[in-house]
């Protein structure tokens, strides 16, 4: 089965962050200013990290696949580490890099991008991911969906 999706979600990000910050320099609307601002910026970035690098750590650990385009070749299903808290802890960390954009920016119409960006991943990315692991999972897949949320 080969994915929908055509813009690998890295790709993806820097879209959207482009996306935010052309909106945030073009378009004259309110924003957000606040004294803890670059504090949250970086506690996001760092949180991202963490859960990028804990999700990295499972693919290798499992020697699995972790290319998003290649989801035919995973070898088996990770349900645990950070994989126990999200379904999708990489693309989790890809939503926080932008939140952590949205909050440096300040636009809360930025945050439009941010949904923007999750719905088109889930629609062209996530949701062929599962129908693959589905069928090459089975039971096996169904447990783990019921047990762990798609996002957190």
């Amino acid at each position: 089965m080969s994915l929908e999706l055509k813009i690998i979600p890295p790709l993806q990000v820097l879209l959207a962050g482009a996306g935010m910050w052309l909106t945030s320099a073009h378009v004259p609307l309110p924003t957000l200013r606040y004294h803890a601002a670059d504090g949250l910026f970086y506690g996001l970035l760092l949180a991202a990290l963490a859960v990028f690098c804990l999700a990295v750590f499972q693919f290798w650990r499992h020697r699995t696949t972790i290319n998003p385009l290649r989801i035919a070749n995973t070898s088996s299903l990770i349900t645990s580490g950070v994989y126990a808290f999200s379904r999708n802890p990489i693309y989790l960390a890809d939503v926080l890099i932008l939140l952590a954009w949205w909050v440096r920016l300040g636009a809360w119409i930025n945050l439009l991008w941010i949904a923007a960006f999750i719905w088109y991943l889930t629609r062209f990315q996530i949701q062929p991911e599962e129908r693959m692991l589905a069928r090459k999972f089975g039971a096996q897949w169904e447990s783990y969906r019921y047990r762990v949320r798609r996002w957190i």
